[in-house]
């Protein structure tokens, strides 16, 4: 369920108002309502709005209740879950529709002003920062010029924030520093295509920085879909590194410049990436694996394994296929002259 710190929540939707809102094939036979938007692993579905466009997606639903079920036709018979099932061409589009009518950004919509933030006196916040309501700063933070701070943001003890960085939906651990110009908790990149046009898929996750992090200048770090974006303890995140909406990152990681982590990633603890790695979506990197500079991940690699290249594999394979094609182009430079 969304965080009430950063999202507002609408009134509930009942279940044929939700139908006729989506185009939904049929209307529900039960009454009830939905009142808000949730991800298929959360332990409490009830009056949940979740969707299922695959089979592997309804096991994860298996014996579980929920409210409604975004689903197709074809797929509605393999759901064995307690709930109203609700069919349409595209789940996930009408799950966005739904989800955007549930519920709303506070940093990013009227302004929010329920209550006045809540700082320590032993923290220093330059004159000329901005911080939302409900905002809490700890003991011995410090905040450099021109940052924002919004809405719910949660800061640690002891954590530096240079200046012109934008923090929002947030929770900050202890003794993180974040040097100038970074961009945490904004919207991921999450669009769905609908009869030529893209629709925004509301992202109503938050970004999570466990202590003693390290995030370098103009990095930007997306708050998740609707789980959260994870920063494990201890890691070090160099310059311009772009991380996408729902990446997990374990413990004392170290990320160089200009590397750019796709949505839904999970990376183990102890990894090393050198600069300028690209990652596609939804990869898994196993502990203490390690990245060459440049490399173009497409798949999965093992822990503890070395791998450069683009399409990266194994650092052996790939400096081995490098000589290979060295010696080719010699000798093919040889027989032309």
């Amino acid at each position: 369920m969304p965080d009430p710190r950063f999202f507002s929540q609408s009134a509930p939707l009942d279940y044929i108002e939700a139908a006729k809102t989506i185009g939904a094939t049929a209307m529900p036979q039960s009454k009830g309502q939905i009142t808000h938007a949730a991800a298929l692993d959360e332990s409490d579905l009830q009056s949940a709005v979740v969707y299922c466009e695959d089979e592997a997606s309804f096991s994860r639903l298996a014996d579980k209740s929920f409210g409604v079920c975004l689903t197709t036709p074809v797929l509605a018979g393999r759901c064995k879950g307690d709930g109203v099932l609700l069919t349409v061409r595209s789940p996930r589009l009408a799950f966005a529709i739904l989800s955007g009518r549930l519920h709303r950004s506070h940093e990013e919509d009227e302004p929010f002003a329920e209550s006045e933030a809540s700082v320590d006196a032993g923290s220093y916040i330059h004159s000329s920062v901005t911080v939302g309501a409900d905002t809490k700063i700890a003991a011995g933070v410090r905040i450099g010029p021109h940052c924002h701070i919004g809405c719910g943001v949660v800061i640690g003890e002891g954590v530096r924030i240079a200046a012109g960085s934008t923090i929002t939906h947030a929770i900050i651990g202890d003794n993180v520093h974040i040097l100038a110009g970074v961009r945490i908790g904004q919207a991921g990149f999450g669009f769905i295509e609908d009869r030529g046009r893209l629709v925004r898929i509301p992202q109503l996750g938050r970004v999570v920085i466990k202590d003693d992090v390290e995030i370098g200048a103009n990095t930007t770090i997306d708050r998740g879909a609707l789980t959260d974006t994870v920063i494990g303890k201890g890691t070090k995140i160099d310059n311009l590194v772009q991380i996408g909406h729902n990446t997990r990152i374990g413990e004392y990681c170290i990320l160089a410049a200009q590397t750019g982590i796709s949505g839904s990633c999970v990376i183990g603890d102890g990894v090393l990436m050198g600069g300028q790695v690209g990652m596609a979506d939804h990869l898994h990197i196993g502990d203490g694996a390690q990245i060459a500079a440049k490399a173009g991940l497409m798949r999965d690699v093992p822990a503890g394994e070395r791998w450069g290249g683009a399409p990266a594999r194994p650092v052996k394979e790939w400096l081995r296929e490098t000589v290979r094609l060295s010696r080719l182009g010699k000798e093919k430079s040889g027989k032309n002259k």
